[in-house]
């Protein structure tokens, strides 16, 4: 069973690997065209809805996908009964939010608002309908189909957004992408799914989703509200202007993080689960995900933190340029960020998301604290306040998924953190290096990424424990082969 399981986990990574580079990659075209169409006003109306409402997207779904792929067995009548009930529920959510448009547009006092949260309200209802086939698609380990189901409608999003874009639409152009995105990944997630739901049954219960999905839900709202304060606050005080600059560095911060982490828990999720009773290879497994996923996360987030400047002109341009010390605050944060994928994997994995409810619910004021603290300081203060309050995050819930799971999480903490010092510090050293010795910010960028690329594949190479990590890879992939 290990062997199998190494092998479609190592499968599952090649195809997340695959299709996220074809994401990235659409990720950077659709940054650096549309930073160039389209003004931080525009970006920060977006950034005003989405704050509010996005939410929602955690209460359609409810964490119903997830327990449906976590539970060991799904019979037929559970899942037509899931999906059910996140239709049900993204409508209501639809028709909630388009009457809370005024409300929205209220708060902020811009009127455009009502229009932009009236169109984005139904993601939700398209978004339900998807949620039962996107988790089936992902309980079967077909991951180079997600991998599918998510790249194409990003790509076709982005065709639209520019298009719109050009014709001098504004911030429809979002407005548009994200309709686009939502309505093609239903259709390709219906089409690949190879399920169709029965009519609702009475008879079936889903009551033990319905207590894990909940428990996920509330945590995953509890970080929502943590992680979207900061747009709230600066929309309210310092207007769409102030707050699309922070929104442009964040989603150069946050996007890329969910380009990684998110399908990486796809993969993780459904391999751990299966290795619950086993807990030699589940703390193994987990500890080849840190790896993989810190050593990415210090390389690409040090990298933002010393390569800034040259980032920044070359990707959005020189209008952009006070973007740039908000992103080096704010990319200390995505290094944590990504580093609590360890301890959601463990809570996840091995059905303990009532307990990380708890958790959530008495430290995720700590982050909330730090960026209140910010806010007279602006873009720059909130985002030093984000990293500070998800560093300290990061350690309690470490601690605290060690105490519920009976797991050692001490050695985790000690080789993330060693992860952090021995890669990502040098990284951002190598960076603010390059950055002083060339006046161009292509010659820059271009000789920082190769001493970076340089830098890691010495070091991972150099370091016994990092070195036994790449060859675990290895004798997956010859085991595979063979």
């Amino acid at each position: 069973m290990s062997d199998s399981l190494g092998s479609r986990a190592l499968g599952g990574v090649s195809a997340t690997l695959l299709w996220q580079t074809l994401r990235i990659g659409l990720l950077g075209v659709s940054i650096v065209v549309l930073a160039r169409l389209l003004s931080p006003s525009d970006y920060g109306l977006l950034a005003m809805v989405t704050a509010v409402i996005g939410v929602g997207e955690l209460l359609r779904d409810l964490g119903l996908s997830v327990a449906a792929v976590q539970s060991r067995t799904l019979s037929a009548g559970e899942k037509s009964n899931l999906f059910w009930v996140n239709t049900l529920i993204g409508a209501v959510l639809t028709a909630l939010v388009f009457s809370l448009s005024w409300a929205i547009s209220a708060l902020y006092d811009q009127p455009e608002l009502v229009t932009i949260t009236q169109v984005l309200a139904l993601t939700f209802f398209l978004n339900g309908i998807a949620a039962q086939f996107k988790a089936q698609i992902n309980r079967d380990l077909r991951f180079m189909v997600l991998g599918v189901c998510e790249a194409a409608p990003q790509a076709m999003g982005l065709l639209i957004a520019i298009l719109v874009a050009l014709q001098g639409g504004g911030y429809w152009a979002l407005v548009a992408q994200a309709m686009v995105v939502a309505g093609s990944a239903l259709i390709l997630d219906v089409l690949c799914a190879r399920w169709r739901p029965g009519l609702p049954d009475r008879r079936v219960s889903i009551r033990r989703f319905l207590r894990f999905g909940g428990a996920l839900a509330g945590t995953q709202g509890l970080a929502y509200v943590a992680k979207n304060i900061d747009n709230v606050l600066l929309g309210v005080f310092y207007g769409s202007g102030v707050l699309g600059i922070y929104s442009r560095a964040y989603q150069l911060i946050v996007l890329p993080l969910n380009q990684m982490t998110a399908p990486l828990s796809r993969v993780a999720i459904p391999i751990l689960s299966r290795l619950q009773d086993d807990r030699e290879k589940f703390v193994r497994y987990l500890k080849s995900g840190q790896f993989f996923t810190v050593t990415l996360s210090a390389v690409f987030y040090g990298s933002m933190i010393g390569l800034a400047d040259p980032i920044v002109r070359v990707v959005l341009g020189d209008r952009w340029l006070a973007v740039i010390p908000v992103l080096q605050a704010l990319s200390i944060s995505g290094v944590f960020r990504a580093m609590g994928q360890v301890p959601y994997w463990i809570f996840v994995a091995l059905g303990l998301t009532g307990r990380q409810f708890k958790i959530y619910a008495v430290s995720q004021p700590i982050v909330i604290i730090a960026i209140l603290l910010g806010v007279p300081w602006g873009g720059v203060g909130v985002a030093l306040g984000c990293s500070i309050g998800y560093l300290l995050f990061w350690f309690v819930q470490m601690w605290w998924a060690g105490r519920v799971s009976g797991i050692s999480t001490l050695s985790l903490i000690g080789s993330g953190l060693g992860l952090v010092c021995l890669i990502g510090i040098p990284v951002v050293a190598i960076g603010f290096a390059v950055t002083s010795a060339f006046d161009s910010a292509m010659s820059s960028l271009g000789v920082g990424l190769l001493g970076v690329f340089a830098y890691t594949a010495i070091i991972t190479l150099a370091v016994p424990a990092y070195r036994r990590q790449l060859q675990t890879v290895f004798t997956i992939l010859k085991r595979r082969r063979a």
